[in-house]
C-alpha cells in the first residue's frame, strides 16, 4: 500500500520568511563566531585523550624556535655567509647552494617554507591523528636535507611524550644542512649539548645514493664520516639499498625490544627510508595508513621502487607520517609559503583542533534542511495541528491535500 502524506497547495509567506530568517541567522552566527575558543579546544582535545594538546603544540613550536636561534648563532660563530637572496628572513637555517656534501638539487622555496617553528605543531597533529599518545614508541628516519623539519619532528615527539628511535643520515640536498662543518649530525649534537632537544640518533648513515654516498668522491665520504665521528653516534654502513633497509629495520626492532611502534615518521627523501624521489612521489605527504599500501605499490614503476623502511612499516600495520612536499603541508595547515620574515610561534590554523564554525555550519544546515522538508512535505500530525490553528487560512483552495 502506498503511503499517503499531506502537501500544502501553496507554501505560506510565513513559512518562506521563517526559512529565510533561519538561513540569515545561521550565516551571521558563522561570521561572528571566532575560529578558536579556549574551552572548545580543550573539550575537543579531550576526545583525543590529550586535553592539553594545544599547549603541547605551542611548547613544541617554542622549542623548535629556540633550536633555530641556536643554529643561527652557531653559524654566525663559524663565519658562514648568510645570504639575503637565499635566506631573506635571516633564520640561519638555509644552507649553501653547493658544497662538497650536497647530494641533489633542492627547491629553495620548499626549504624556506620548512623554516617555520609551527611545523612542530603540524608534526604533533599528524602523530595524534595517527593514533600516537604520550608514552608510545615511534620510529623516525631523517636526512640532512630539511634540518628545520627534523627539529620540528624531534620537538613534537618530546612535547607529546612519545619515545622515538631515530636513524638519520648526514648528506643533504641544496639549501639544507649541507655545510661541511655544520651538517645534521653537528646540529643534532649541538642542540642536545645545549639541552634544547632531548633525543639523539641511534645510528647515522652517510646518506645520498644507496644510503652510503655512492658515486660521491672519496673526499666527500671522508667529510661525511668526519661529521658522524664528531657527533659521537655510530656509523651505519651498508653495501646497497636492500642492505641499508635491512640494517635499519633490524636497528628499529632491537631498540623496541618487545614493544611495537605506533608510527614511523620520515623527513626528506632518503633512499632507504622512503625510496628516494620516486618513493616520495608514490607515498605522498602527511599521514599514510596501512590500507593505502596497495595503492602506493600500484603507482610505483616496480615493487622494488617502493621497497623501503616506510612501506615495510606500512606492511606491518604501522601508519607512516611523511614530512615531504612542504608547500602542500603548509597550505593544508595554514602556514605561510617561503616567508621573507621570521615566523612567530602560534601562527596557523594547525592550532585549531576542530574549527567550531564547522560544527555550527553542520547544525545550521541540518535545521535549514529539516525546516524546508517540513514546509514542503509536512507530517500528517503537524499539518492537522497547523490546520486547526488556522495556519493555512479559511479558503478551501489553500488547505493541504492528500498526495500519494
Amino acid at each position: 500500500m502506498k503511503k499517503l502524506y499531506y502537501r500544502p497547495q501553496k507554501i505560506s509567506s510565513g513559512s518562506l520568511l521563517f526559512l529565510a530568517a533561519l538561513s540569515v541567522v545561521t550565516v551571521l552566527a558563522l561570521r561572528a563566531m571566532p575560529n578558536q575558543m579556549a574551552g572548545w579546544s580543550t573539550m575537543v582535545a579531550g576526545l583525543y585523550g590529550i586535553p592539553d594538546l594545544k599547549d603541547r603544540m605551542l611548547e613544541a613550536s617554542e622549542r623548535a624556535d629556540t633550536a633555530f636561534d641556536a643554529i643561527h648563532a652557531k653559524r654566525l660563530e663559524l663565519g658562514h655567509p648568510l645570504l639575503d637572496a637565499q635566506d631573506p628572513a635571516d633564520t640561519g637555517m638555509v644552507g649553501p647552494s653547493m658544497s662538497a656534501v650536497t647530494t641533489l638539487p633542492g627547491h629553495l622555496a620548499a626549504k624556506q617554507t620548512s623554516i617555520n617553528p609551527n611545523f612542530a605543531a603540524v608534526a604533533m597533529r599528524l602523530l595524534v591523528d595517527a593514533g600516537v599518545r604520550p608514552g608510545d614508541r615511534i620510529a623516525i628516519g631523517c636526512t640532512g636535507s630539511f634540518p628545520a623539519l627534523n627539529i620540528a619532528v624531534y620537538s613534537a615527539a618530546e612535547s607529546l611524550g612519545a619515545r622515538p628511535t631515530i636513524i638519520s643520515s648526514a648528506a643533504s640536498s641544496q639549501f639544507g644542512a649541507n655545510s661541511a662543518d655544520m651538517m645534521w649530525p653537528d646540529m643534532e649534537k649541538l642542540l642536545a649539548d645545549e639541552g634544547i632537544l632531548a633525543y639523539r640518533s641511534l645510528e647515522i648513515s652517510r646518506g645520498g645514493f644507496r644510503d652510503r654516498a655512492a658515486g660521491m668522491s672519496d673526499d666527500t665520504r671522508a667529510i661525511l664520516d668526519a661529521a658522524i665521528e664528531r657527533s659521537g653516534v655510530p656509523l651505519m654502513d651498508s653495501v646497497d639499498d636492500t642492505d641499508a633497509i635491512e640494517r635499519r629495520m633490524v636497528a628499529y626492532s632491537k631498540a623496541a625490544e618487545d614493544e611495537t611502534y605506533a608510527a614511523y615518521i620520515n623527513v626528506g627523501g632518503g633512499d632507504a627510508s622512503v625510496g628516494g624521489t620516486e618513493g616520495n612521489d608514490s607515498i605522498g605527504e602527511g599521514l599514510i595508513t596501512p590500507k593505502q599500501l596497495a595503492t602506493i605499490q600500484k603507482k610505483a614503476s616496480s615493487p622494488e621502487a617502493v621497497d623501503c623502511v616506510a612501506t615495510r612499516f606500512l606492511a606491518s600495520g604501522v601508519p607512516v607520517i611523511n614530512m615531504i612536499n612542504v608547500v602542500a603541508l603548509a597550505n593544508q595547515y595554514g602556514l605561510p609559503i617561503a616567508s621573507t620574515t621570521k615566523v612567530e610561534v602560534g601562527q596557523g590554523t594547525v592550532f585549531t583542533i576542530i574549527d567550531p564554525r564547522r560544527v555550527l555550519a553542520l547544525i545550521g544546515i541540518f535545521f535549514i534542511t529539516a525546516a524546508t522538508a517540513i514546509v514542503v512535505k509536512p507530517p500528517h500530525r503537524i499539518t492537522r495541528w497547523l490546520q486547526r490553528k488556522g495556519w493555512f487560512g479559511e479558503q478551501p483552495n489553500d488547505q493541504p491535500q492528500y498526495m500519494v
